[in-house]
């Protein structure tokens, strides 16, 4: 592992952090403990009062609703939080001032000692960071799951002079590292996303590759040995390892359909864990469990143990949102994958499906096309019928109807949406969320959308 860094010197310097959600509220607790002089900025007006009386408390001066040139005048360097761009008027007049600007992620590396395992991807992250954190505690302690999860890296180092971080990271994170360098760095896969952040889809694989910019000769890179932009990529200096799904992989971990096992190949080594009996499902989970399984065992190294591994994939139960069984009721099964916001995710739910169900899909446009999604749903055999719903709702139709699909239904919103699902539904089928779109023309966040799936099931069928 790495020899420990240089830690930035903070103490007296004038520092501006943008955005004052979770990420930004960490980072100025963790600057202040170093002595900074921090002032901070908010784009939105209407911020929690709470969070006004706790930046008054800590001393920290601020402005909300704008972001005027005092983010840059006089200050010694900017940290910006992961949903701010770096490339808006206020952040490009401060580059021409030279003033330096990082990253909460970047500003938490450069005051911890901990060993980090970042995985970053289009999707499947929040899954393969949770699973390898919870093998891992099977094994050493501590270790701590954080980054773009929802726990912010500053949060953690702020607590913790050393420990094991599993950290899921966005490209968004990734725009603005410099030394940033994870022990195990992992690119579960790619697709098209952000394109409302991202002028092209270059410039967002681009940012995502930044994961391997700092690795050394005894760190791990992990690619996803079925796509072929990730398993051709140059990793530089560090030791690269492929995981698949469909062929055998070594170095690397693959998939035994024959045996329902996670085969790690390690020349001359081979160790074989089962994956029957999961807590989790889909074939999905599986590429999640062997991804999961490679990355703790090149971090643990003898220390590995498969028995331990088995208990742990037993016993993890999964996240909410994430193609979640919510139950059946009057012999309909519901499963809650609201976390879905591409068409690609729903593209990996649909094929996790063996048995009639209806789709719900639709919400926010995140400038996404539709057309390998709608081609899919026209060609799977347990289709029954897709009620969309929200703003991206005739886009979708018009996807399906270009495929020669035509059993779907269009309502305006997304209670409508449930109500004519559980309509078309019978005993034995699936209601399956998997909406392939952000969710903001109705709700705060996908969390927010799932939970009100959630309660309508229950309250639609008098449930507790």
């Amino acid at each position: 592992m790495k020899a420990m860094k240089k830690s930035l010197d903070l103490k007296n310097k004038k520092i501006t952090v943008f955005g004052l959600m979770k990420s930004g509220k960490a980072a100025i607790e963790l600057l202040l403990s170093k002595g900074a002089d921090v002032f901070a900025t908010e784009a939105s007006a209407s911020i929690d009062p709470k969070t006004i009386i706790w930046l008054e408390s800590m001393g920290v001066d601020f402005e909300l609703g704008f972001h005027s040139e005092r983010t840059f005048e006089g200050k010694d360097l900017i940290v910006i939080s992961p949903a701010v761009p770096k490339r808006i008027p206020i952040l490009q007049k401060a580059e021409e001032h030279h003033v330096p600007i990082i990253g909460e992620i970047e500003l938490a590396y450069q005051f911890t000692e901990s060993h980090f395992i970042a995985i970053t991807g289009t999707s499947g992250k929040s899954t393969s960071v949770e699973l390898t954190g919870h093998i891992l505690r099977y094994h050493i302690a501590p270790v701590y799951v954080c980054g773009n999860i929802g726990i912010p890296i500053s949060e953690i180092v702020h607590k913790t002079k050393a420990a094991t971080l599993v950290v899921e990271v966005s490209s968004f994170q990734l725009e603005t590292i410099q030394e940033f360098s994870p022990h195990i760095a992992v690119f579960l896969n790619f697709s098209e996303d952000h394109l409302n952040r991202y002028k092209t889809m270059d410039e967002y694989f681009a940012a995502k590759l930044r994961i391997f910019e700092n690795q050394r000769e005894n760190d791990y890179s992990i690619l996803n040995g079925d796509q072929e932009c990730l398993y051709n990529i140059n990793v530089n200096n560090a030791k690269k390892y492929l995981f698949s799904m469909k062929k055998k992989v070594n170095p690397g971990c693959w998939y035994d359909h024959d045996t329902d096992e996670a085969v790690i190949a390690d020349d001359p080594r081979e160790i074989r864990i089962s994956l029957a009996n999961m807590r989790i499902k889909g074939y999905h989970n599986k590429q999640n469990a062997i991804v999961s399984i490679l990355s703790s065992y090149l971090y643990l190294q003898k220390a590995f143990s498969a028995d331990l591994c088995k208990k742990a994939l037993l016993t993890f139960q999964g996240l909410p949102h994430r193609f979640e069984w919510v139950g059946r009721f009057n012999g309909i099964g519901f499963i809650n994958d609201s976390k879905s916001t591409k068409p690609s995710t729903t593209i990996v739910a649909i094929q996790c499906m063996t048995e009639p169900f209806v789709l719900m899909m639709g919400g926010s446009d995140k400038e996404s096309d539709f057309h390998e999604v709608a081609k899919r749903i026209a060609s799977h055999p347990f289709v029954k019928s897709v009620i969309l719903y929200g703003k991206t709702r005739k886009k979708i139709r018009n996807a399906l109807d270009e495929n020669g699909f035509r059993n779907y239904k269009m309502t305006p919103t997304f209670k409508s949406a449930f109500f004519e699902a559980t309509k078309r539904a019978r005993a034995n089928d699936f209601i399956l969320l998997s909406p392939g779109c952000a969710s903001f023309d109705e709700f705060s966040n996908f969390e927010e959308r799932g939970n009100t799936f959630k309660k309508m099931i229950w309250r639609t069928f008098n449930q507790p």
